[in-house]
């Protein structure tokens, strides 16, 4: 019998394959963005993480409105602590640039093939699922703490639409190098309609089939938090939650489309013996980073860059932030240490 939960479970689904098909298909990718800025001056993918992001604004704030759906109650405004999202955000950064990948392109990589990215995102569930633990543990300690309470506020602020909408102008504007390029960020902005996708399942959806679901939309941090602790739990399915749903849909999504796009797999990787990347020790260290920042910055950077910033909370525009600041300066560090890999080229195809 097709229950009103196995309907949930499968939308669910759909939506995370979609996100992998797509994100495999154009290597969606926020740290692949700041890479090519800073090896080659290529902007194709930044251009599409801004369409995203205004495609996930202008489309949630309008089912926002719609179905008169209070975002301002979700996570991203409610008992935020500023100084855990711009620690958080900072080290989540980091270790986004030394493992070459944050926790959303680690699912991809690994869909295509890549085993480090397997041992990446195990090294993340585990830190993600310690640091949500401790924190819950020792939760009145931590936030008595007279310093730690100075970041702490009760709401986030609310971004102005307009001022957002003239930031994402602006940054269009000059990662766009022609006005019809636009054409050739179209993941970015299937990718948003995706965030948006995801608000209306666990809102309208979940309320229509009376399920018990927190008002969310993709995030990964937690959820390979969340399956450390399915393991741990003995395989209780209690544990499986839409974001956790999302993530498997990723892999599968991925998978399927790496079958078809074969170039992006480990077998057509570049020559970089003349170069010193990470090694995989590192890159495990760099994914502990990224359960531990994602955690404190409540998201990594599709849960505060995309669905965070899509309620317009001024403390996911903080998060995410702090993660591109501290990426960007770590990428130029492993740049100079001869570590900055870049195996395909990712820019405007200029056809006339």
């Amino acid at each position: 019998m097709i229950t009103e939960e196995i309907i949930f479970a499968l939308i669910s689904l759909t939506i995370g394959i979609a996100y992998g098909v797509i994100a495999q298909r154009e290597q969606f990718c926020f740290s692949g963005g700041i890479k090519d800025l800073i090896l080659f001056k290529h902007t194709r993918r930044t251009a599409s993480l801004i369409i995203a992001i205004t495609t996930a604004i202008v489309f949630t704030q309008i089912f926002s409105y719609s179905f008169d759906i209070d975002l301002t109650q979700t996570r991203y405004y409610l008992n935020v602590n500023y100084l855990f999202i711009i620690i958080g955000g900072s080290l989540f950064g980091v270790g986004m640039m030394i493992s070459d990948g944050c926790s959303s392109r680690h699912l991809i990589k690994f869909a295509q093939g890549d085993m480090d990215s397997l041992h990446i995102l195990i090294s993340l569930g585990i830190f993600s699922f310690l640091t949500y633990t401790i924190i819950g543990y020792f939760y009145n300690d931590i936030y008595s703490n007279e310093i730690i309470s100075l970041g702490q506020i009760e709401k986030s602020l609310e971004i102005p639409l307009y001022i957002m909408g003239a930031i994402l102008l602006y940054l269009l504007y000059k990662s766009l190098k022609k006005c019809r390029n636009i054409f050739q960020t179209w993941d970015g902005f299937l990718i948003g309609l995706l965030i948006t996708a995801g608000w209306y399942v666990t809102t309208v959806i979940a309320d229509d089939y009376f399920l018990t679901q927190a008002k969310q939309s993709l995030s990964f941090v937690y959820p390979l938090g969340k399956i450390v602790e399915y393991v741990l739990s003995g395989f209780s399915i209690n544990i499986l939650l839409f974001s956790v749903l999302i993530m498997v849909g990723v892999v599968i999504g991925a998978f399927i489309s790496s079958k078809f796009n074969k170039k992006y797999s480990s077998k057509y990787m570049c020559d970089n013996s003349q170069q010193k990347p990470p090694k995989l020790f590192e890159k495990i260290v760099g994914g502990a980073f990224m359960g531990i920042g994602g955690i404190l910055a409540i998201g990594c950077t599709v849960g505060q860059g995309l669905s965070g910033l899509s309620t317009l909370s001024f403390a996911s525009l903080v998060a995410i932030g702090s993660i591109y600041i501290s990426a960007y300066f770590t990428a130029i560090y492993l740049k100079k240490r001869n570590a900055l890999i870049a195996c395909f080229v990712f820019d405007f195809e200029d056809k006339k």
